[in-house]
């Protein structure tokens, strides 16, 4: 595989922040800084690798209220699906209605970002690429993250968990629309396809489609 894989576990809610990387270049995208970290802008810098852009699969505050911290020391690109653009600019709004701050979650309102992610862009990589799969169900803009290489990986955000899915009982979800969204735009990869999910454990396409308890007859 042409890339490796790192995960740093962010903010209250532990979401899972992964970062892409090329060891011959050491060009990186990074996926959901989901709150400020300290830890993750150490590890960058530790690494000294060259950040090519963040990719946010969905823009609840746990996935991207540490955009701000991250883009003054790394100032890349930051890319989002226009389905999220309401969710993305209330930050405030999303916290309150959980009766919080988003300084309790470690989390800024980002003042960067571009809503342009588009299903089936891809991202160049030292090998194959990483190509967008729009998911709507958990929000409107939900996206997954598909690096494809020698060993393919799925980046899923809130969409799909081991033996779960994301929730659709909050703003724009639908419970029709997620299921959908699985069975037909991830189902039909390969089984071995490893699911990082952002938040849990990792597993694979085979292992939801058998297991997942959503997707038993």
């Amino acid at each position: 595989m042409g890339w490796k894989i790192d995960r740093v576990v962010v903010g209250p809610i532990q979401c899972n922040c992964y970062l892409i990387s090329d060891p011959v270049s050491g060009q990186v995208y990074l996926i959901d800084p989901g709150a400020e970290s300290k830890e993750l802008i150490a590890f960058l810098q530790k690494k000294k690798l060259a950040l090519q852009a963040v990719l946010i699969t969905h823009a609840h505050i746990d996935h991207v209220g540490g955009i701000e911290m991250l883009h003054r020391e790394f100032p890349a690109p930051v890319y989002y699906h226009a389905g999220d653009q309401f969710l993305y600019e209330n930050i405030q709004m999303q916290a309150q209605l959980f009766g919080v701050t988003p300084a309790d979650l470690q989390a800024q309102q980002p003042k960067t970002g571009e809503a342009s992610l588009k299903d089936n862009q891809t991202f160049p990589f030292q090998t194959g690429g990483i190509r967008v799969v729009h998911t709507p169900g958990h929000t409107p803009g939900s996206v997954c993250f598909y690096a494809m290489g020698d060993e393919a990986a799925l980046f899923t955000g809130d969409t799909l968990f081991e033996g779960s899915i994301g929730r659709t009982d909050l703003w724009g979800g639908s419970f029709e629309q997620i299921i959908q969204s699985i069975k037909e735009r991830l189902f039909t990869l390969q089984d071995s396809v490893q699911v990082l999910p952002g938040h849990g454990d990792a597993t694979t396409i085979g292992r939801e489609r058998k297991l997942n308890p959503f997707f038993q007859a």
